[in-house]
């Protein structure tokens, strides 16, 4: 049983896939197991992949969705996930996707916070975003910083950049009838829906280091939904819930349960 249970989405992104995992393999912290769920990426991405699964921590899958329509249905990662997360045995869960990097102390950062700290369910931790062109080329970086508890991370906090007890799991499930929400409403957010579903219960405490680096390619779902020309994929998703939605349905729970009388026995 490993200390902490890693899960990676990835579908076609050959191109960056191995810098992911071996970012993963790299770090100072070694007792985990990696859940590397693929949702039937083409044979390029596969091959890309394969030298990998020598290491007994990984933990491949391969989904066999084929069709558009398929793909549409519920938010592929949230569904690879909540799979993920049915087999994952570690006392700590992180998440990771195919175009995002660990820095190499990023997990033992992380498990210290948490073992130090038994009160605290969620760590998190600052991050860069990168943005790339055609070329690969960096065309801009992001901080997204870590220096506050959040009462309310949708679309605050990145799910590549968090940390959180397994224990934590019954509740949701118990709430909410599965762990992340596969609507496709949510593809465009899905760890924002995530996230709002732990905040109803725990917040989020803060690493101010730099643990992560995020990757906005061509091939990034938030890029592909900037874009004036859709894609056949983009067309074919309902219309998509919103940040500020999220957000202001917490702050409204919160206000209302603050504002609840206190009873002194």
């Amino acid at each position: 049983m490993a200390k902490v249970s890693i899960i990676m989405t990835s579908y076609n992104k050959p191109g960056y896939i191995a810098k992911s995992i071996q970012s993963i393999l790299n770090q100072t912290f070694t007792d985990f197991e990696l859940f590397l769920m693929d949702d039937n990426s083409n044979s390029e991405t596969l091959t890309v992949i394969e030298p990998f699964l020598k290491d007994k921590r990984i933990k491949f899958y391969q989904s066999t969705i084929q069709t558009m329509d398929q793909r549409v249905e519920k938010v592929r990662y949230a569904a690879l996930i909540n799979e993920a997360l049915l087999q994952a045995s570690g006392e700590y869960i992180s998440y990771a996707t195919d175009d995002n990097c660990y820095r190499n102390t990023r997990l033992e950062q992380m498990v210290d916070y948490l073992e130090q700290s038994p009160g605290v369910m969620i760590v998190y931790s600052a991050s860069i975003v990168n943005y790339l062109n055609e070329k690969n080329e960096i065309t801009k970086q992001q901080l997204r910083p870590a220096k506050r508890v959040a009462a309310v991370a949708p679309c605050q906090i990145d799910h590549c950049s968090v940390m959180h007890r397994s224990s934590i799991l019954p509740v949701i499930k118990e709430t909410f009838g599965s762990y992340w929400d596969e609507n496709p409403e949510f593809y465009r957010i899905g760890d924002g829906r995530f996230f709002w579903r732990l905040n109803h219960f725990w917040d989020f405490y803060p690493i101010e280091d730099v643990l992560d680096d995020n990757y906005i390619t061509e091939l990034s779902i938030h890029h592909q939904l900037q874009q004036q020309e859709k894609s056949q994929f983009i067309q074919m998703l309902p219309p998509q819930r919103t940040c500020k939605e999220l957000r202001e349905d917490l702050r409204a729970m919160k206000k209302k349960v603050s504002e609840q009388p206190k009873f002194i026995t």
